[in-house]
């Protein structure tokens, strides 16, 4: 008993508000979400350290994909968003749930008893067209591949808000990273230079943008084999008194 009170001690509490148990549904948190919320709460409430992923996956049986995924929905959801705190003196990432409870706190001024009405996900109803789970993937491994290392959550993140706010297909994502090899560049924020670029230029579609880079190329070529020094006057060896222009 001893023991087990000394673990009880060790490991601390876990509060969680009675009225996001009995609402959580309400706002859009799904059953494995809100599991995630609790398990790596502690004793914070809003603004949490990111855990170490493969410790959550062994915790909890899940692949490190699916709990990325989990993260990403919660944040596209705008239940929580991405931040940096202070550790011991240290910047690290988190995830902030203020935007969670600030829709708990709408839902109790409403006193809606209707799941989902109050709080739908403003992508339903988008007309563009939505990149599943599988291109997503894909799109994370191309770029792992290239980078020859694993994406942190952060990274992902960067790369779904391309996907899911900037609306950047992922042929676009993969034209980029293909610029940004060619480069010897290999880092998020040079793709996004490339990518707000061609979002200037008006390029949107993989069409115009591989038209854009062919005559960026033979414009290059053009003006490499293009002599631009100073005339040189052709004399004639037979007679060296004759020049001509």
């Amino acid at each position: 008993m001893d023991k087990y009170a000394h673990h009880i001690l060790k490991f601390g509490q876990t509060t969680l508000p009675n009225f996001l148990l009995k609402n959580y549904r309400k706002i859009g948190l799904s059953n494995d979400e809100l599991l995630l919320y609790i398990l790596i709460k502690h004793d914070r409430t809003l603004v949490i350290p990111m855990p170490e992923i493969n410790q959550l996956a062994e915790l909890t049986g899940y692949g490190q994909q699916q709990l990325f995924e989990i993260f990403h929905q919660m944040i596209q959801k705008k239940l929580a968003k991405i931040t940096k705190i202070q550790i011991a003196g240290q910047q690290v990432d988190a995830y902030d749930f203020t935007l969670l409870y600030e829709k708990l706190a709408l839902l109790d001024e409403s006193e809606s008893d209707e799941e989902g009405e109050v709080f739908s996900n403003p992508t339903a109803t988008s007309s563009t067209p939505q990149v599943n789970d599988q291109e997503r993937q894909k799109i994370f491994e191309s770029i792992e591949k290239e980078f020859g290392r694993t994406l942190s959550p952060l990274e992902m993140e960067s790369i779904s808000q391309w996907i899911d706010l900037d609306h950047y297909t992922p042929r676009v994502i993969e034209l980029a990273l293909k610029e940004a090899v060619l480069n010897q560049v290999y880092n998020l924020k040079y793709m996004d230079r490339i990518l707000r670029n061609w979002e200037q230029r008006n390029l949107k579609t993989p069409q115009q943008i591989e038209d854009y880079n062919r005559r960026r190329t033979q414009s290059s070529s053009e003006s490499e084999t293009t002599y631009k020094g100073p005339k040189i006057p052709f004399i004639n060896l037979l007679n060296p008194k004759e020049k001509k222009d």
